[in-house]
């Protein structure tokens, strides 16, 4: 099992380094590839961060690219791998253990819900927690990095997420800029920098691979004239930033693994497994947590070290904790709530899922959130024009 290198080798590492530059720590060290001292000759850092390019794509598919051709150094991801946890270290400076995000469905206790996270909600749907009189900062255990840099701070992100509770959370103090297409964010981009006024850190999102990823396969021809119009994009703005003092660091939150549909297991067809639960299955497809019933739990782990060996390791939420999975420091105490009583940890191709009622059925060609090479290591392309 591959697992996040928090000790200079992963997102959580830039994220100090990018601090260190703006005089602020986050309680991890800083990345051995790019410490704080090299960024200090730059005004501004622009951190793009573009969701679902794994390291194994851009030196396979991508290679030869601008990026590939940029590519300084691999890094490793969060964990679980997946967009929610991720996006919330770039967000706040530090891993899941300590800003407590673990997964698209995560479970509150605090709340007596599971929730999707990233909108906010319960699972089974209905309306945002802060129409509930619930504001998301209270379920984010971290505050935002962007309030302890000296630096003018901007986020750039998707309209249609912009102004949601998960986002206005995170983006805390910084001035939040937002586009509809590839031509947008790029011109946001370009934007911010001109318009910076001493130092400034600028942090932008892009959704599109990973979407295209998920519905196609990483193999898809949509995919691959995705990448590189977003190749060509980067190297057009590259150039219209040429003399603005400004380094633009692109990485991704994680990769994605393709999943065959027929390596996929419904817990519908796995009864005696769903009887032992105490909740709906949480955390990622490529990573679940399960709550199980205290009498049940000798039934539910032979049956899963028997009847879904072949697909899944088993671990305990003590196991991964204890191992540094989530991070190396002091934990959140509410954390421990979020991650189950047991992990399967799904082996290559493999997914678990269940559905509500209320949900329809799906079903994502690609996945990530697992522990293969491609969904934990990404990339860092370092480009100063």
């Amino acid at each position: 099992m591959l697992k996040p290198d928090y000790r200079g080798g992963g997102i959580v590492n830039l994220m100090a380094s990018i601090a260190g530059r703006f005089g602020h720590r986050t309680g991890y060290p800083q990345l051995r590839a790019l410490p704080a001292a090299a960024l200090r000759q730059h005004r501004t850092v622009v951190l793009v961060v573009l969701d679902g390019l794994g390291y194994r794509y851009l030196t396979t598919r991508g290679a030869g690219s601008f990026l590939h051709r940029r590519l300084e150094a691999r890094l490793t991801s969060g964990f679980p791998t997946t967009t929610s946890s991720c996006v919330a270290t770039f967000a706040t400076g530090v891993a899941a253990e300590r800003h407590g995000i673990t997964g698209w469905f995560t479970h509150l206790p605090e709340l007596g819900a599971v929730s999707t996270i990233l909108f906010a909600r319960p699972r089974y749907g209905g309306p945002a927690f802060s129409d509930a009189g619930v504001g998301f900062k209270d379920i984010m255990l971290a505050g935002p990095i962007f309030d302890r840099l000296r630096a003018e701070s901007v986020v750039i992100t998707q309209r249609s997420i912009a102004y949601g509770d998960f986002s206005r959370a995170n983006s805390g103090n910084a001035t939040v800029r937002c586009y509809s297409d590839l031509g947008g964010f790029i011109r946001r981009i370009a934007s911010a920098v001109r318009s910076a006024r001493g130092t400034a850190f600028i942090s932008a999102y892009w959704p599109g691979f990973d979407h295209r990823c998920h519905h196609h396969g990483t193999g898809h021809s949509a995919v691959t004239r995705h990448f590189r119009d977003l190749d060509r994009s980067i190297e057009r703005l590259s150039a219209r930033l040429s003399g603005s003092g400004a380094v633009m660091l692109i990485t991704a939150d994680h990769g994605l693994a393709d999943t065959p549909r027929d390596r996929l297991v419904d817990l519908a067809d796995h009864p005696r497994m769903a009887e032992c639960l105490t909740l709906p299955l949480c955390g990622e497809p490529r990573l679940a947590y399960c709550y199980v019933r205290p009498d049940k739990a000798g039934q539910f782990t032979q049956y899963v070290r028997t009847r879904l060996r072949h697909c899944c390791d088993l671990r305990t939420r003590g196991q991964l904790v204890r191992r540094g999975f989530y991070g190396t420091g002091k934990a959140d105490p509410r954390f421990a709530g979020r991650i189950g009583d047991f992990i399967l940890v799904m082996k290559p191709g493999w997914c678990i899922k269940d559905f509500l009622p209320n949900e329809q059925r799906f079903f994502l060609k690609a996945n990530h959130g697992g522990v293969t090479a491609d969904e934990m290591y990404v990339p860092l392309v370092v480009v100063a024009p």
